[in-house]
């Protein structure tokens, strides 16, 4: 079988190249989007060791067990790469909440707070800090001056690499080992080996030293991506989604998608599927030419199991060779191409992007470090999935290849007849027709399954293109989206009151003056107060989500729950109300999910927006209420009130209750507070929005609560932030918050993944145009000896090349619409599924450009009719004789 197979490769040369390029081109495809998808979640995963820290776990512990920890740190079943120190020594709450934190050199590398002036603390009063704390306290000395806080002075030492400023809620100052505290409280930093499962190595090392899990906190957004928590199995989760009653096929989804990666592993196995297609539609076409000759030797008593070991071996020849060339060609390309983008997202002069804004020196050196160029990572574990996959589906190939020719007589094999559909003869000559659209359509039609398995594979590739280009398009909205919303980097600056109790304010002439500077551009202020919202009984949703609120012992103690059963059987739901000025009211317009926003009549008709409640399902909800309906909402009289008060369980006479109409429901608030409800249990917490001219009316509120500014076009944001604090200095716990170097690195984060889609649309589409010229080219050589015959009959060259344009035109026009109805009808509605349900995009009504689609049309046409006029030309330029005699 071996030898037979490796003649018949010999002797049928163009058909043996035509399955060894779609092999190597598929498998190009496969390695190559995989590996860009893993590049992708590779950099995503950088990008969260930037800001979050590159540590996965800490732990409450005794110093003793540190000691132990730091002096072995590898057993059998886990290996600690880097275990840090930081202790808590002290805690001051004025003028700001500060830490006093011990730490040594390990975490400080793993939290990414290195000292980058001066030197680290040693004696009793010395300290270092980064420059967003010094900035607050109001420290404008040099590294030997003296620091005085709560009456005591303290010599300043060096200079700490300040935090991503998006999470710089606390200030931290850095003590030596002298200092002398009220307390201890150390925390143990940990560093597994990230090449194993992280949740199996933890188990271990608990076990080891005996500490229970509850000590153990998780760095959520890094170590989602190295395995930090046990799955479920795929068993358990198919059969709570069944049974239980929360459970759906979206449940099923999410939990394959937060466990088993399936975006990542989805797409390696439709990359799959659609290889699968391209090499069956080219080999169909080869086995077909080569029908009779099987059953010649089925005559000749060679059994169906040899000509279907035969088949198998050529494809498996075949595939060990391109297989790799495939994959060496995927990767080596982009891997090239990636190398030459050194520069693309990090340039000698950062600035944020369309402002022509100079950034500080520390700004630029925080960014410029965690702007890195998007690393090329190989995907070894696609690449085996698909050699695996391909390998056994060939296969399969084989065998059904010679079960379709089973079917058949033996005479009607060995006349090379493998049409199942009935020959009927029709005499096209009773009318005028062209005799070149009829030979056109009888060659393209003559067996309709191989035709449609032609144009399904030449159109599955437009379709995820288009897929893609789609995910590209709303990516770009859904990220801007969430910066302002999510993220908080709505603004460069944001002065808030580091504070939890409400009276704490900024007052209405410091804003003004803030408005008055001339460094500062778009100047949004915001008022806030606490409030709580009345519903019926039989309007509660989400009972178990509230109950799990209500149970969590900040929201106990501060506000006595979240969700509150009333005696008169209604529930109380406590609620952020925010006061927004008309710029931050028309940035909302984006997020309106239904219902419409106009500041003068939600004045006029004492109305107001509600921010929907989401689920973990991406399905939005404001409890059966509607844009016109009424809701009854309570606030504190007064801000300067008790902290009993903000339970909302005090007499009446402490609130102010006010009946609204809902104007409209939106998806998210913009501005959103950090010291009350929107707090780390809780991110997104329930919210109203009104205009600040309501505020003051309805109840009483002059002041403000936080400020966002961006600095003006060529401005110099040291002299901004500079003014900045110069105007909050005397506004009691103000603090400034530069989002600068944040923003750049989001900004860089996402630039990254739409060049990761892009990348991936782009190499579908090159594919799968160099698949339609494979196929093109070789259905048309598949007839060669038929067109021999017409040329004999004396058709000229001209119209040759006529009717042989007028097939590739047909095919085009074919595939496009192939592309068209499929794309619409199928893969669309499971992107909008998918963008909505499972990546929970803020916004996906974003569709594919109308320039691309004409263009992807076009393009397809173009390639379809260059594709067959290349062996046109070829079939010309032979002998008509040696053409027939084939």
């Amino acid at each position: 079988m071996l030898i037979l197979a490796y003649k018949y490769m010999r002797y049928y040369k163009s058909q043996t190249f035509a399955i060894l390029a779609s092999i190597i081109l598929t498998a190009a495809l496969l390695s190559g989007v995989s590996s860009l998808i893993y590049s992708s979640q590779m950099n995503s995963l950088e990008t969260h060791k930037a800001i979050y820290g590159d540590w996965h776990y800490y732990l409450d512990v005794e110093p003793e067990v540190f000691e132990e920890v730091r002096s072995g740190q590898t057993d059998a079943g886990f290996q600690v790469e880097q275990c840090g120190k930081m202790e808590i020594r002290d805690v001051v709450t004025e003028p700001y909440l500060i830490y006093f934190i011990n730490t040594d050199e390990s975490y400080r590398q793993m939290a990414h707070r290195e000292l980058i002036e001066g030197i680290y603390p040693a004696g009793s009063n010395e300290i270092a800090a980064d420059r967003y704390t010094l900035g607050n306290l109001g420290f404008s000395g040099e590294i030997g001056d003296t620091l005085s806080l709560n009456g005591k002075d303290y010599v300043m030492t060096g200079i700490i690499k300040s935090a991503w400023a998006a999470s710089s809620n606390e200030m931290e100052l850095f003590v030596g080992e002298d200092f002398e505290g009220r307390g201890s409280q150390p925390l143990l930093y940990l560093r597994f080996d990230e090449s194993e499962k992280l949740y199996k190595q933890l188990d271990v090392f608990l076990k080891k030293y005996q500490i229970s899990s509850d000590a153990v906190t998780a760095n959520d957004e890094v170590v989602r991506y190295l395995g930090g928590e046990q799955p479920d199995s795929i068993v358990d989760i198919v059969k709570f989604a069944l049974t239980d009653e929360s459970g759906n096929f979206t449940y099923i989804v999410l939990k394959l998608q937060s466990e088993y990666n399936l975006a990542f592993n989805g797409m390696i196995l439709l990359l799959c599927v659609f290889s699968l297609f391209i090499i069956n539609s080219i080999f169909h076409i080869s086995v077909s030419k080569r029908t009779a000759e099987y059953g010649v030797m089925q005559t000749l008593g060679i059994s169906e199991k040899s000509i279907g070991g035969t088949l198998i071996l050529e494809l498996w020849i075949l595939f060990f060779i391109g297989y790799p060339m495939g994959c060496l060609l995927g990767n080596g390309i982009l891997n090239q191409l990636y190398g030459q983008l050194d520069g693309v997202f990090s340039t000698q002069t950062v600035g944020v992007a369309g402002t022509g804004i100079e950034l500080s020196g520390l700004d630029q050196t925080a960014i410029q470090e965690s702007m890195r160029t998007a690393a090329f990572h190989v995907s070894w574990d696609a690449m085996v999935i698909g050699f695996l996959f391909l390998l056994v589906t060939l296969a399969a190939v084989g065998f059904c290849t010679v079960y379709s020719v089973r079917k058949q007589s033996i005479r009607q094999v060995m006349s090379g007849d493998t049409s199942f559909v009935k020959s009927r003869r029709k005499i096209y000559s009773l009318r005028n027709v062209r005799l070149a659209n009829v030979v056109v359509r009888k060659f393209m039609f003559s067996n309709k399954k191989r035709v449609i398995g032609i144009l399904l594979s030449l159109s599955i590739g437009g379709c995820i293109f288009l897929c893609t280009t789609y995910m590209v398009e709303n990516l770009k909205v859904h990220a801007e989206m969430s910066m302002k919303s999510d993220d908080g980097l709505g603004s460069e600056y944001r002065v808030s009151v580091k504070s939890n109790v409400l009276s704490d304010t900024i007052p209405a002439s410091t804003v003004d003056a803030i408005k008055a500077m001339s460094e500062l551009s778009e100047v949004y202020a915001t008022k806030y107060t606490l409030g709580e919202l009345t519903i019926q009984a039989q309007e509660l949703e989400w009972e178990k989500y509230f109950n799990e609120r209500n149970a969590d012992g900040y929201f106990q103690q501060q506000y006595g729950g979240i969700c509150i059963d009333k005696e008169d059987g209604t529930y109380g739901i406590k609620y952020d109300v925010y006061g927004y000025d008309a710029g931050l009211l028309e940035q909302l317009q984006e997020f309106i999910l239904e219902g419409e926003m106009i500041p003068e009549k939600l004045e006029e008709g004492n109305q107001i927006i509600a921010v929907a409640n989401m689920d973990g399902q991406g399905n939005y909800n404001f409890y059966g209420k509607h844009p016109g309906d009424t809701i009854t909402l309570r606030v504190p009289g007064n801000l300067n009130c008790s902290q009993e008060v903000l339970t909302f369980r005090e007499a009446e006479e402490n609130y102010i209750a006010k009946d609204f109409k809902i104007a409209a429901i939106v998806s998210r608030a913009l501005v959103q507070e950090d010291r009350f409800l929107n707090v780390e249990p809780w991110s997104n917490s329930p919210s109203f929005i009104m205009t600040n001219q309501q505020m003051s009316s309805q109840f009483g509120i002059e002041d403000y609560s936080f400020v966002n500014a961006s600095p003006a076009a060529g401005a110099d944001p040291d002299q901004a932030s500079g003014q900045l604090l110069q105007k909050i200095q005397d506004v009691p716990k103000a603090v400034l918050q530069d989002y600068t170097a944040a923003i750049e690195t989001q900004k860089n984060y996402l630039r990254q993944q739409q060049l990761f889609f892009s990348g991936i649309a782009l190499i579908l589409l090159v594919i799968s145009l160099f698949h339609i010229m494979n196929s093109m080219n070789y259905s048309i050589l598949f007839h060669r000896r038929e067109y021999g015959i017409i040329r004999a009959m004396g058709i000229t060259d001209i119209g040759f090349y006529g009717m042989i344009l007028r097939t590739g035109f047909l095919y085009g026009i074919l595939a496009d619409l192939f592309i068209f109805l499929i794309y619409n009808i199928v893969f669309r509605k499971i992107m909008d599924y998918y963008m909505a349900h499972v990546v929970q995009f803020l916004h996906f009504t974003a569709g594919v450009p109308n320039g691309i689609m004409a263009a992807l049309m076009v393009l397809n046409i173009l390639i379809a009719i260059i594709a067959v006029s290349i062996p046109a030309r070829k079939i010309v330029k032979s002998n008509i004789i040696d053409e027939i005699e084939r």
